[in-house]
């Protein structure tokens, strides 16, 4: 059998807080720290591509240097978030192979050996491996967000779980940043008939109804309250995590449980990610055909 490393998509959090033990994330820090193992073998894998929310170019642009610093993308926390290091390598190579794969495929990109690790790829890395012993390559989505092309991008890096290499996307499924900030909700759940809508699409039994539905994500109900205009950044790593599932689909699960509640003031309650995993049919990794973590 040929050895199919998982598309796996993840909320990360509000900026430094998993990091910080925040309690409000206290699920959140278990299904990295706890979950994700019952899920993924990491032993098993190779190296990751991971698809940050936080870096957006006008093309695709992959982290291609031997090692990467960290770059603190956010503010207002304690000095403890600003020390914070992360030391898995690079991986040059992959990330040509990254870049030949996409020519290929007609998508434009480009290397870049300088800019550091943000806090979509960290914040979730140091509690799923701290034992930073996976080579990783950063990329990058693009600033025109436009869905059909993270789906091809996705599709494009499809080919490299075959070599063992996992597809992490790094982002949230609820964003409007400018409402969180404010603390308009008042403790309501909200985003719910998008959040039904992506849960129905990304687990359809045809790859056609999940591709043809996220590229059309904008027209459901509730899609713009979660993302507004020029500002779905957040929901571009799904997209392409979605892409990297491929057609043959043996396991494709929301874990209910990790759809957070993230309350970034004792009177907000957002439901913000869902975490979802792809498994192809030849999959010979150790994972489950199909699971709900309990």
């Amino acid at each position: 059998m040929v050895l199919i490393a998982p598309a796996l998509f993840v909320n990360h959090g509000g900026g430094a807080r998993p990091l910080l033990g925040d309690k409000d994330h206290a699920k959140l820090i278990e299904f990295f720290t706890n979950d994700v193992k019952k899920l993924v073998n990491l032993k098993a894998l190779k190296a990751i591509i991971l698809v940050t929310a936080h870096w957006e170019e006008e093309v695709v642009t992959i982290s291609s240097g031997k090692h990467h610093d960290l770059y603190y993308d956010y503010y207002g926390y304690p000095p403890e978030a600003y020390e914070y290091r992360y030391d898995a390598p690079g991986y040059p190579e992959l990330a040509n192979e990254i870049h030949e794969k996409l020519k290929e495929s007609g998508i434009n990109s480009k290397l870049d050996d300088e800019r550091g690790w943000d806090h979509g790829l960290f914040v979730p890395m140091r509690l799923i491996n701290p034992a930073a012993d996976i080579p990783i390559v950063q990329v990058s989505v693009l600033k025109n967000q436009d869905p059909r092309k993270h789906y091809q991008l996705g599709e494009a890096l499809q080919v490299f779980r075959a070599q063992g290499i996992a597809i992490i996307g790094s982002g949230m499924t609820y964003h409007d940043f400018i409402k969180i900030k404010s603390h308009c909700y008042q403790d309501q759940v909200v985003n719910k008939e998008f959040d039904y809508y992506l849960n129905t699409v990304c687990t359809a039994g045809e790859e056609s109804a999940r591709r043809e539905g996220l590229i059309a994500w904008k027209q459901q109900p509730g899609a713009i309250d979660a993302h507004p205009e020029g500002a779905a950044e957040h929901l571009m790593p799904l997209i392409v995590v979605a892409g990297a599932g491929g057609p043959a689909v043996r396991f494709s699960k929301i874990q209910t449980r990790t759809r957070i509640s993230l309350r970034n003031s004792p009177s907000l309650r957002i439901r913000n990610g869902m975490t979802l995993i792809w498994h192809s049919v030849n999959t010979n990794l150790n994972y489950p055909a199909s699971s709900e973590v309990k």
